[in-house]
């Protein structure tokens, strides 16, 4: 029986998700968002399926974007979720 390595069974929990969202070295990485509802270079708010997720900070740019995903850089100051 082959064992699982952490690395891969994180990898497999995230892509079963409908959307997730990871913070690292002031990037912020999105997946699955489906419209990009506002942005500026203090506050970008992204719609995902069930809520929207805001970013304020400064110096806030969108360094790579796809139609699924997008990284954010800047200075992360905040991130909150907000529910409909």
């Amino acid at each position: 029986m082959k064992s699982l390595h952490f690395k891969d069974y994180f990898k497999n929990y995230l892509f079963d998700l409908e959307d997730f969202i990871t913070i690292y070295d002031n990037n912020l990485h999105v997946f699955n968002y489906q419209k990009l509802n506002k942005l500026s270079d203090t506050e970008i708010v992204l719609k995902l399926i069930n809520r929207e997720v805001m970013v304020k900070g400064t110096n806030l740019k969108i360094k790579q974007m796809t139609k699924q995903e997008l990284l954010i850089t800047g200075i992360i100051m905040k991130v909150e979720f907000i529910y409909e």
